[in-house]
C-alpha cells in the first residue's frame, strides 16, 4: 500500500513538472519572437536612417556641384559682357556715343548648357535718374528753392525732373520729397532747407540717417516721406551710380538720351514734354540716334519756339548727354533645379577698353519663391493702357532687357 501511493506520488510530481516545463518553454519562444521582431525593427529603422542621410548628402552635394557651375558660367559670362562693352579706337562703333543700336544692348544669346540654358541683357543705367545727384543741392540749397519755385520755368535740373516724375506716377509730389532725399545724402546734419529731414526726424521708426551717397535704388523706401511699394514702381526709372569728384566739387552722371525710356523722356521735356520726347523717339523709330547734344538742340528747333541757344539753357549739358559709362548686366542661370541670378554694375569710366565690375549682387533662387506682382491703385490710368496697347500694335521695337521681362 505504502509503495503504491509513493508511486503515484512520484507520477503527480513528475506530471506537474513535465507541465510546468512544457509551459515555461512556450512562453519563452513567445518571448524569443518578439525579441527577434523588435531587434529586426531596430536594424530596419537604423538602415533607413542611414539610407536617408545618403540621400540627403548625395543631394546636397548634387546642388553645390550645381551651384558652383552655375556660379562659374555666370562670371564667365559677365567676363563677355565687360569685353561686349570694350570701346577701342578704330572701332566701328562710335567711342563717344552709346545708344540701343550698338552691340552692348542686343540680348545675351540663349545658351544652351549641359542640364540647362543661360539668359541676360545689359541695361544702360545712365538712361535713368540718378538719385546722388541729388547730392549737388547740398552745398547749393538755394538752387533747389529756386527750381521748386520757379514750377514749368526756366532750365530743367535733377528736381524738377523728378518732381515730373512723380507727377506722372501720379505719386504725391511735395518739397520736402525732394529736401529729404537731399538730406539723407549730404554729410552734415543740418536741414537743407525747412522741409528737410535729419536725424530726429527719423528717431520715431527707428532709422538712421545715411548721410552719404546711396549704394543701390532701393534705398530711397528709407527715406522719410517714401514707401516701398512707390520705389518699386519707380525702380526702372531710376538708379543710384557714384558721381566723379568730391565735395563740394562732384560731378552729377547725364541721363542719356538715346537710352532713356519715354517716361524719362516726357520728364525731361519739361514744359515741351510731348513734343522734346517725341524728336527722339521719331530718330529712333528711323534707326538713328543722336551724335551729340547739340544735333538734339537743332531738332528741337524745328518743332519748338526756342533757339539752340535757349534750348541749351532749358537742358544742360550737366543734365543730358549722348554717352554712357555704367551699365548693368542681368543674368539667369538655370541648371537643372538651381536658378541662379546676376545683377553687376560695369563701369568703364576710367578705361573703356577694359570696363570692371564695380558690384556684383548674386544670389539662388528658391523653389518656393515666386515672382513679385505688383498692384498699384491709380498708378495705371486707362489713358496708359491705351498707349500700352498702340504700342504692341506698332510693333515697337523692345531694348534687350524689356524682352526679358526686366
Amino acid at each position: 500500500m505504502v509503495i503504491q501511493l509513493l508511486d503515484y506520488f512520484l507520477e503527480s510530481s513528475l506530471s506537474r513538472t513535465l507541465n510546468s516545463l512544457r509551459h515555461l518553454s512556450a512562453r519563452q519562444k513567445g518571448v524569443a519572437l518578439l525579441a527577434a521582431l523588435v531587434l529586426m525593427l531596430g536594424i530596419v529603422m537604423v538602415l533607413s536612417n542611414i539610407f536617408y542621410r545618403h540621400q540627403i548628402d548625395v543631394s546636397q552635394a548634387s546642388s553645390a556641384s550645381l551651384s558652383d557651375q552655375a556660379f562659374l558660367l555666370a562670371l564667365s559670362v559677365e567676363r563677355w559682357a565687360r569685353q561686349r562693352l570694350s570701346k577701342k579706337d578704330g572701332m566701328d562703333e562710335n567711342t563717344d556715343v552709346d545708344h540701343h543700336g550698338e552691340n552692348w544692348a542686343q540680348a545675351v544669346p540663349l545658351l544652351p548648357v549641359e542640364g540647362g540654358v543661360i539668359r541676360g541683357c545689359l541695361s544702360d543705367l545712365q538712361g535713368r535718374i540718378n538719385l546722388n545727384n541729388f547730392s549737388l543741392y547740398a552745398s547749393d540749397p538755394e538752387s533747389l528753392e529756386t527750381e521748386l519755385s520757379a514750377l514749368s520755368q526756366g532750365s530743367v535740373g535733377i528736381a524738377s525732373l523728378w518732381r515730373k516724375l512723380l507727377i506722372m506716377a501720379d505719386l504725391p509730389v511735395t518739397p520736402a520729397r525732394m529736401a529729404a532725399v537731399v538730406d539723407w545724402l549730404d554729410s552734415d546734419s543740418e536741414l537743407v532747407n525747412p522741409w528737410g529731414a535729419e536725424q530726429p526726424d527719423y528717431d520715431s521708426l527707428p532709422r538712421v540717417v545715411s548721410n552719404t551717397l546711396m549704394s543701390d535704388a532701393t534705398e530711397l523706401a528709407a527715406v522719410a516721406g517714401y514707401h516701398v511699394r512707390e520705389v518699386q514702381y519707380l525702380l526702372p526709372y531710376i538708379t543710384a551710380l557714384p558721381l566723379t569728384g568730391s565735395p563740394p566739387k562732384l560731378t552729377p552722371t547725364t541721363v542719356n538720351i538715346n537710352t532713356a525710356s519715354e517716361n524719362i523722356l516726357l520728364a525731361l521735356g519739361g514744359e515741351f514734354s510731348d513734343a522734346f520726347a517725341a524728336v527722339i523717339l521719331d530718330t529712333r523709330e528711323e534707326g538713328s540716334y543722336f551724335e551729340t547734344i547739340e544735333t538734339l538742340y537743332q531738332a528741337l528747333e524745328a518743332v519748338l519756339p526756342i533757339s539752340p541757344g535757349d534750348a541749351a539753357k532749358f537742358w544742360p549739358s550737366t543734365l543730358i548727354g549722348v554717352r554712357s559709362d555704367l551699365f548693368q548686366l542681368y543674368l539667369e542661370v538655370l541648371l537643372g533645379d538651381i536658378e541662379l541670378r546676376l545683377k553687376s554694375t560695369i563701369d568703364r569710366r576710367e578705361n573703356k577698353e577694359n570696363p570692371v565690375v564695380m558690384a556684383r549682387e548674386m544670389f539662388l533662387v528658391p523653389d518656393i519663391v515666386s515672382e513679385p506682382k505688383l498692384e498699384l491703385a491709380g498708378y495705371e490710368t486707362d489713358e496708359s493702357k491705351e498707349d500700352a496697347d498702340q504700342q504692341r500694335e506698332s510693333y515697337r521695337i523692345q531694348t534687350a532687357c524689356e524682352a526679358l521681362g526686366v
